[in-house]
């Protein structure tokens, strides 16, 4: 199913940015222009019995399409085994189910689960084309950005389910033993539709604190569009959509680790103009929230790991340190590519 839905994303990536129907025409040879056959056009599989070749006029096929095909087939079959079959186990401040595996699925006690995978899984692919919209030159489309924004908000709004975090959690600790037993006995594995303060909370904050670490990512942009940088156009959205699909805690935890990712990259290849000059922070983006998905249980800090005090200095650094990291590597960017050398192409 991964696989299919990347096969799908390839169109999006290619003909969205242009204003083109993702829909019609059937996808063809970009030389010959011959309508690519069922049989030719199966994921992964298709490509390589055709040795990357067109069938008609054996144009060379790039090798991207089976890589996206099999980073979305990979993702999906991590995050279901992870977040549905382990009964939540990676998941931050929830609860794990008490069984694991087929016993609890068959046993329909992972449908609360099974909506925050579909959830988490929409968020990862549309941020995966939005990073390889812009590792083209391509500026992402506002559809795109624009129904994940309305989806998010709108599934998050009315299924409490999906945001496990909430927006205030105490610092005494996680859940009382007989809150676990009632949510074990009760509420796990059930959708609860409607709406409630608390999930509005956790969107609001989610949204605020997207915008604010967006802001503090692409502030070296933000008032020079027409610069070189790795930072292309509508990078904050990314912050913002995250913000709304993961919570506040965890859109400050990508932040800080997107930023010194990008920072570690420019650092490395300061002295290599020629290595992977045109890969956009967007792709540490993406590579940081797939590691969140999946692993987030250990990747965030929440209060009860620690006292309030030392929880409000280590999110303070996170906030602060996001600015100056990423300041920084537009300043080695811009040393080691210079505008009137500079032959990739400008994502601005």
């Amino acid at each position: 199913m991964g696989s299919v839905i990347g096969s799908f994303l390839n169109v999006v990536i290619y003909r969205m940015p242009l204003g083109l129907n993702i829909s019609k025409p059937k996808s063809r040879c970009p030389v010959c222009e011959t309508p690519i056959q069922t049989r030719d056009n199966l994921p992964i599989l298709g490509w390589l019995l055709l040795r990357g070749k067109c069938r008609t006029c054996q144009a060379p096929i790039s090798v991207r399409y089976p890589i996206v095909e099999a980073l979305t087939g990979l993702f999906f079959l991590l995050l279901y085994i992870v977040l549905v079959h382990s009964g939540g186990q990676f998941l931050p401040y929830r609860t794990p189910n008490q069984f694991g595996g087929s016993y609890q699925i068959l046993e329909g006690r992972t449908w609360d689960l099974i909506a925050l995978d579909v959830y988490y899984s929409y968020l990862f692919i549309v941020l995966l084309a939005s990073a390889y919209i812009q590792y083209d030159g391509q500026v992402i489309p506002r559809r795109l950005l624009i129904w994940c924004f309305v989806i998010g908000l709108g599934a998050g709004a009315v299924i409490p389910e999906l945001h496990p975090v909430p927006a205030m959690i105490s610092a005494q600790s996680e859940l009382l033993k007989s809150e676990t037993l009632l949510n074990e006995l009760y509420n796990y594995g059930t959708l609860h539709v409607g709406i409630e303060v608390e999930t509005l909370k956790t969107l609001v904050w989610g949204l605020i604190y997207g915008v604010i670490t967006g802001v503090l990512f692409c502030w070296p942009v933000l008032f020079k569009p027409e610069s070189v940088s790795p930072l292309a156009p509508r990078t904050m959205w990314l912050f913002v959509l995250a913000g709304i699909y993961l919570g506040w805690q965890q859109v400050v935890t990508l932040g800080f680790l997107a930023a010194f990712s990008l920072f570690c990259f420019e650092l490395s290849s300061l002295r290599n103009k020629h290595l992977l000059l045109r890969l956009p922070a967007s792709a540490f983006i993406v590579a940081i929230l797939t590691s969140l998905l999946l692993f987030g249980k250990y990747m965030i800090v929440l209060p009860f790991h620690m006292s309030y005090l030392s929880y409000l200095l280590i999110t303070g650094i996170q906030v602060v340190a996001i600015p100056v990291l990423t300041g920084v590597s537009q300043s080695i960017h811009l040393k080691r590519i210079p505008q009137s050398k500079n032959t990739g192409p400008d994502f601005n």
